[in-house]
């Protein structure tokens, strides 16, 4: 009996051994289906048949851009000189522009924990364009799920663990997970994000302008309509 234990300590050993050199990256997978809220993607297809705004409609410009959305709203105070709101009465309508500098020493991959070589080595492995800018950072992020995961090489594994770690921190909870969307027009890259709130649904639109790369525009939208969120984003212009 002893003589059958220790066999079969040892073949549990050379398994486990066997396993940690072809799969090294199974530390991080148990970590990923365990330790997070979800590891699916959280990047959409912006819906094709955009619908009118109902009403009227009027255009809002500042810092450079233009768009139209519903026609009952006034300029609100704000408390910065790079941003301007508008609402209507009851605040049912609201939109909100704001315009960010960055800094040169910012980096898109500040207090994310991963360095420009691992992302590259991770990119390289799995056949994804490695990103340039915040704005590829984050569809990358957004889009990658369990099939983009490494298992065969521990470093990588470790990099997509680190990727989901920074879109977990955009998820809200399984009923009502943040959802991203392209929102590319002329002379502009970008994307938004919506949430759906007790009043109705928030969406924030990052753009990123070709002419100022050190330039991001943030437009606040809330609505009680859903759909009138991409109607509002497909007409934003630089002006």
């Amino acid at each position: 009996m002893k003589k059958f234990l220790g066999i079969l300590f040892l073949l549990i050993i050379v398994a486990a051994g066997v396993c940690a050199y072809l799969f090294p990256g199974i530390p991080y997978k148990y970590k990923c289906t365990n330790e997070l809220q979800t590891t699916d993607s959280l990047w959409n297809d912006t819906p094709g048949d955009l619908q009118p705004i109902s009403g009227e409609t009027a255009d809002y410009s500042n810092f450079g851009l233009k768009l139209t959305a519903w026609d009952d709203m006034k300029p609100v105070r704000t408390d910065s000189k790079d941003s301007a709101m508008w609402q209507n009465g009851d605040e049912i309508h609201r939109i909100g522009i704001s315009e960010e500098h960055l800094s040169e020493s910012e980096d898109f991959l500040d207090r994310t924990g991963i360095s420009h070589e691992a992302l590259d080595k991770y990119c390289r492995a799995v056949e994804k364009t490695t990103p340039e800018s915040e704005y590829e950072f984050t569809k990358l992020v957004m889009s990658l799920n369990m099939e983009d995961f490494d298992i065969h090489n521990f470093k990588n594994s470790k990099t997509f663990y680190q990727l989901m770690k920074c879109k977990n921190e955009s998820y809200i909870d399984e009923s009502d997970p943040a959802r991203y969307y392209s929102v590319d027009g002329v002379g502009f890259r970008g994307y938004l994000n919506t949430i759906e709130t007790p009043d109705g649904y928030t969406a924030h639109v990052f753009l990123y302008p070709e002419r100022e790369k050190r330039t991001r525009y943030i437009i606040k939208i809330s609505t009680e309509n859903f759909g009138d969120i991409f109607t509002i984003a497909d007409s934003i212009k630089l002006t």
